[in-house]
């Protein structure tokens, strides 16, 4: 009987110890996903560091070669990750932002280039990356993207940044911050 109970009493501990880590896990990886947001600084600088991580995955996957399919499946998966994460933390808060703050035509604007992107993303999907219109489907998608970024980096985000107070960033950037760890 004691060793019944003994053996018991270790799977049990092992059965708490697994919920504990399986509970435990997600939210750890959500923090590590969302850390290089949390570190930019203010909104702005948050997604402009995002930004550059997408960047920076689109400049390494446009160098591959036609024969590197799973190098390009995984890279193109970062990047819809990374992309998806970003487009809650605009949609479900700056964009909304904007509008509220009298730039609805910026924020819808800016909704619809996200759909281009989305679109763009699912095109990508249905082609083999071995299909030799797969890099130039990827460009495409990369050259809006980069012109977006760049209308969001230098001209609507800093201007309604400059326009609200230093109470309403915060606040607008502790509200991003959780839309991106929510999808993390």
């Amino acid at each position: 009987m004691p060793q019944t109970q003994n053996a018991f009493g270790r799977l049990a501990a092992g059965a708490a110890l697994g919920l504990v880590a399986g509970l435990a896990l997600p939210q750890a990886r959500k923090a590590v996903v969302q850390a290089p947001s949390l570190a930019a600084g203010d909104w702005v600088d948050a997604l402009t560091a995002e930004h550059r991580m997408v960047q920076k995955h689109f400049e390494t996957l446009l160098e591959t070669r036609h024969d590197e399919t799973a190098r390009r499946e995984i890279l193109m998966a970062k990047i819809a990750s990374s992309l998806t994460r970003h487009a809650v933390e605009e949609e479900n808060v700056i964009y909304p932002a904007l509008a509220e703050g009298g730039r609805a035509d910026q924020a819808r604007h800016l909704a619809e280039d996200h759909g281009q992107m989305k679109t763009y993303l699912y095109d990508l999907r249905r082609l083999s990356p071995r299909d030799m219109e797969w890099i130039g489907r990827a460009r495409q998608l990369w050259t809006s993207l980069e012109k977006h970024m760049l209308e969001e980096e230098t001209t609507i985000f800093p201007a309604f940044r400059d326009a609200l107070s230093a109470e309403e960033n915060v606040k607008l950037t502790k509200m991003m911050h959780w839309e991106g760890f929510k999808v993390a």
